[in-house]
């Protein structure tokens, strides 16, 4: 009977212990790679319409695709430590409503990109100290 309240004691004060600790929060940075970025901010315009709809992926093998809002697109990039540059190569010719977002997130796609800075889960791509897109992942 002693052994049994000793031991439930020990097991209380084990999980007393583990539970009055502060759990450590993940604030490691998302990868570059295979990971949805998904479009919030292009030339400092917000982005409300279809919030999820225009996004980029950017591949292991140096490949980039996404959607703009409509139509999907595609290229190559490179990049080294933290310097980036995007070759756009295509993209479908869908016409749709309003085409704002898309229109602006394609001239950012083919804009002059220079670097990228991934903070937690948002990405930035610039054109050297200018922000031209924001993105998040979940």
């Amino acid at each position: 009977m002693i052994k049994k309240s000793i031991f439930l004691t020990v097991i209380i004060l084990s999980l007393l212990t583990l539970q009055a600790k502060p759990r450590k929060k993940t604030s490691e940075n998302l990868p570059l790679h295979n990971t949805k970025w998904v479009l919030k901010e292009v030339f400092e315009t917000p982005v409300f319409r279809n919030p999820d709809t225009a996004f980029i992926v950017f591949y292991d093998n140096f490949t980039f695709s996404g959607n703009l809002g409509c139509n999907t697109f595609f290229g190559e990039y490179s990049y080294r430590k933290k310097r980036m540059k995007l070759d756009y190569l295509g993209a479908t010719k869908k016409l749709c409503t309003n085409m704002n977002v898309e229109e602006q997130f394609l001239k950012a796609i083919k804009y002059d990109i220079t670097h990228y800075i991934i903070e937690k889960n948002k990405l930035y791509l610039l054109n050297n100290l200018v922000v031209i897109c924001k993105f998040e992942s979940n």
